[in-house]
């Protein structure tokens, strides 16, 4: 069975660390590394850190870095697994995670996985889910999947093999501060089909005082919005394609594949 590697890169975020740890901590399988990549925090954030180290599978650093991306990249610099993701530390995973993402990308056809996607309160509790729709991989390149906020593709929710990780030139991404995420989908997209799986694999935690609340800064860096994308996104014009080439038989979602887990 392949190995897991999940980063978590971290700075200043010790109202949300311990949630993020026992998250993976207490997964029913236990075939993964967490390697958390602290920038130099100044709150208690080490301290949590301190507490659970050595208790699973988990190394750390702590250092100044160039950003979120840049520490992603340490980490994954360090990993040792087949599979990577990354978990920001105001995010969890559910229970199972780790053992149903390693029972379907045991299958050698899938380099990339993304579950269903979820929003939660500050608190952790669930009040929001979306469909990934199916979508022509050309409106995809220019404006990423339709969905609430603008986001389809849900970071916390997706996994890929190190293969992909090292075809697509995945490093690169710690150039950038904001879109990196939007940025590694679209070189994946060229290489590899995504799976497509419907359990909930983890979710957005949203709060006050996160760098996902500039949109703008965001836009700017996955390329510039015209007047057309815009006009796009109001009238709701990828989910209306998106429909139409499911009807007739189009390209779905970058060559999307749909896939139920039916193991124990």
């Amino acid at each position: 069975m392949p190995k897991l590697s999940i980063i978590t890169p971290v700075y200043n975020c010790d109202k949300y660390i311990e949630d993020c740890i026992l998250s993976i901590k207490q997964q029913t399988n236990t075939n993964f590394e967490h390697i958390i990549v602290d920038g130099g925090s100044t709150d208690s954030t080490r301290e949590i850190i301190l507490k659970y180290a050595g208790t699973y599978n988990m190394r750390w650093i702590s250092e100044p870095d160039n950003g979120m991306y840049d520490a992603i990249c340490k980490g994954f610099a360090m990993a040792t697994g087949d599979i990577f993701a990354w978990l920001n530390a105001d995010d969890m995973y559910r229970p199972y995670t780790v053992h149903m993402v390693l029972n379907l990308m045991s299958n050698q056809d899938i380099h990339w996985l993304t579950g269903f996607p979820v929003i939660y309160t500050e608190n952790g509790v669930m009040y929001s889910a979306s469909t990934i729709l199916p979508i022509p991989f050309r409106i995809f390149m220019k404006m990423g999947y339709p969905g609430k906020g603008g986001c389809g593709l849900q970071q916390e929710s997706t996994f890929w093999k190190r293969s992909l990780w090292e075809t697509a030139n995945g490093p690169d991404i710690k150039k950038y501060k904001y879109a990196g995420d939007f940025l590694l989908w679209k070189r994946f997209a060229h290489y590899s089909d995504i799976y497509i799986t419907d359990i909930v694999l983890s979710g957005f935690r949203k709060h006050f005082g996160q760098k996902s609340e500039d949109k703008v800064s965001y836009n700017r860096e996955r390329g510039k919005w015209n007047v057309f994308h815009i006009f796009l996104k109001i009238f709701h014009i990828p989910e209306l394609c998106s429909n139409l080439y499911a009807l007739f038989g189009g390209k779905r979602l970058i060559r999307s594949k749909n896939i139920s887990y039916t193991g124990e």
